[in-house]
């Protein structure tokens, strides 16, 4: 069953809604070639609706309310990545699996060994286009709101932040003492930020400064896992460790 994310020019009445976004409509028609009758998952901020076409025109789709219930797919545990900027196209893998895994809200960060730089004037196209990927992996995997991004954020501005997370990591692969497990294993939190580093690594005085903010500086093991894929892993232990995958 298709699931489409409700906008905010939708209509939600007590038996019906309207759907009135253009790019939401152009394809639900044009590329899926919803007929009427066909059953759909509408999904606001508050609710998920199981819905039936009842009208279609170019301008707005009209759905029948079948069944109105609460969200269920998202985990207990609220996971924020912050990740590091990295080089050619692994931010749109990174931003697409991390979705799948849960996680609520992307922050881009510009640290001292990042080997790419986002130019001021193309960050507002970069987001985007993140947006359209994150939208579509919030489709794909069912999620029951669409994550957010944003950036580019100074370390600085991470280290600001610390403080409004249970627990905020930094994934570093010189980290011999405090492994992500000992962390996670037995505890619980509400919400949990995990910073992943370029590939360069991060520099010495970054981690300091994090650490002294109140971050915890943790291992992953002891092999060393590529920027890419280090988000990946941190989340799926989160997840593991709160119950979000049973």
């Amino acid at each position: 069953m298709h699931r489409f994310f409700l906008d905010r020019e939708d209509i939600i009445g007590q038996n019906t809604i309207q759907m009135k976004n253009p790019s939401s409509i152009h394809h639900l028609v044009r590329v899926l070639r919803i007929q009427n009758k066909e059953q759909v998952e509408l999904i606001s901020n508050d609710f998920v609706y199981l819905s039936e076409v009842h009208f279609i025109s170019e301008s707005e789709i009209v759905f029948d309310v079948i069944e109105r219930s609460n969200h269920m797919n998202e985990s207990d545990v609220s996971i924020d990545l912050f990740q590091c900027l990295p080089k050619g196209q692994k931010m749109e893998l990174i931003l697409q699996k991390n979705v799948e895994l849960g996680v609520r809200h992307f922050y881009l960060v510009e640290s001292k060994r990042c080997i790419v730089e986002f130019k001021p004037k193309d960050i507002p196209k970069k987001i985007e286009r993140y947006e359209k990927i994150i939208k579509e992996a919030s489709k794909q995997s069912k999620r029951d709101f669409i994550p957010e991004i944003e950036g580019v954020l100074s370390m600085n501005a991470v280290a600001e932040l610390i403080a409004e997370y249970d627990l905020f990591l930094i994934l570093y692969e010189n980290e011999e003492q405090l492994s992500i497990k000992s962390c996670l294993k037995n505890q619980t939190f509400k919400n949990i930020a995990v910073l992943v580093g370029p590939e360069g690594g991060f520099d010495d005085a970054e981690i300091k400064k994090i650490e002294a903010n109140g971050a915890k500086v943790v291992s992953l093991g002891k092999r060393i896992l590529r920027t890419e894929t280090a988000g990946f892993v941190a989340t799926t232990c989160i997840q593991y460790e709160s119950g979000g995958l049973e």
